[in-house]
This record gives C-alpha cells, structure tokens and sequence, in this order.
C-alpha cells in the first residue's frame, strides 16, 4: 500500500471514529449532566438546606453547586465518551497501523542509503518523530476540539510505535553487542514488530485514563460534600 493509500485509510478512519463520537458524547455527556444534577440535589439536601445560614447564602451556595456539578457532570462524561469510543476502534487499526509502520519506517530508511552506515539510536528516533510529524500534518486534523482529540490520540499511536520500533532494535542491538544500529539490525527488528501488541499497548493506556478519569470524578463530585462536612 502507497502513502496516499495509508493516508486515505486514516482519514476515514478519523471520519467514521467522528460518528461514533458525536452519539457517545450525547450520550455520555447526557449521563455526566445527570449525574451532576444527581450530586447538586444530594448536597443540597444534606448540607445546603440543612446549614443555619440565611437564605440569599443558601441560594448562593445552590447556585454555586450547579454551576460545579454542571460543569463537571458533563465534562467527565464526555472525557468517558472518548475513550471509550477510541478503545471500540482499536481493533479495527490492524491493518492500519501495519501500513503506517511500513511507512514511517520507509521514511526513516530513505535518510540512510548506506547499508553499512552506523545509525545512533537517538538519531534514529529524531528522524522518526520527523516523520511521524510530516504524516499527522498530512492528515490535517486541525480546528476545532474534536480534530485537537484526534490528533493527540494519533501522536499517542506515533509514540508507541517509535517505542516498540526502537525498544526491538535494542534488543537486537544487545544480542549482538553493538553501540549503534545499522540498516539491516532495523529492518529486522521492524519485520518482527507486531501490531497486535500495539493494540494491546494502547488498550492499556486506555483503561488506565478512564480509571484516571474516574479519580477525577469522585475528587471533583466528592469535594463539595468534603468541605461542607469539615466546615
């Protein structure tokens, strides 16, 4: 597959994960709400209503209250809705990622015509980064907060790949004992990159965001009733 045929694949790519978001974060965003409103009348009934306080102080507090739990109801929804549109696609990348690994690596090569020539790792992963680069700028995901979200989840699929890219040819490089990579050490270690351990690798990251999310939630929904209860 030519680059302009990867390309193609990734922007529909992004164009249908556009789909599946907008329903998730009605949806998700719909629940956060919910459970924001959820959080705003609990504390309402347990403290606002119950303080010795005039009343323009408890209105202000009720108010104060649905602006916090509104906010952030929605907010961690929609957080929700993201990744957990992203992890529903991963699987479908397969074929994706393969071709994009075989086009990065092409353009890393493409610096290195010297079969023989000694390339220091970081070198190697510079011209990497560059060609990660050059290929997220050709997608353009640019304007607007969904495109912004598409390009950070695409920059966490480059990162992983140049990890998994530059941690096989360290292995190769320590069975042989050598200090720098050549050509032929590299396109080795590519051709036993598997993808399915990206996949992996990313499912992982992903789960480990929601639980962070979901740390957030309870701190920012817990956090009204904390001060109440200590004050």
């Amino acid at each position: 597959m030519d680059k302009s045929q990867v390309l193609n694949y990734w922007q529909k790519f992004f164009a249908d994960l556009l789909i599946g978001t907008v329903t998730n974060l009605f949806l998700f965003g719909a629940v956060g709400f919910a459970a924001g409103m959820l959080g705003t009348y609990c504390l309402k009934e347990i403290y606002i209503w119950e303080a010795d306080w005039s009343g323009w102080l408890q209105w202000g507090m009720l108010i104060t209250a649905l602006f916090w739990y509104g906010l952030w109801g929605p907010v961690h929804g929609v957080i929700a809705s993201l990744i957990q549109t992203a992890r529903g696609k991963l699987r479908q990348m397969v074929g994706g990622l393969h071709d994009l690994m075989d086009i990065l690596v092409s353009g890393v090569l493409s610096h290195y015509p010297d079969v023989n020539k000694s390339i220091p790792r970081e070198e190697l992963a510079r011209k990497f980064d560059a060609s990660g680069k050059k290929f997220l700028d050709e997608l353009k995901l640019k304007g607007g907060p969904i495109n912004w979200m598409k390009g950070l989840f695409f920059r966490a699929v480059l990162k992983v790949l140049k990890f998994i890219f530059l941690d096989d040819v360290m292995e190769e490089l320590n069975k042989k004992g050598k200090d720098h990579l050549d050509r032929a050490d590299i396109e080795s270690a590519v051709r036993r990159v598997g993808v399915e351990f990206v996949i992996s690798t990313l499912t992982d990251q992903m789960l480990i965001l929601q639980g962070l999310n979901v740390l957030l939630l309870a701190f920012t929904f817990g956090l009204p009733f904390f001060l109440f209860w200590y004050i």
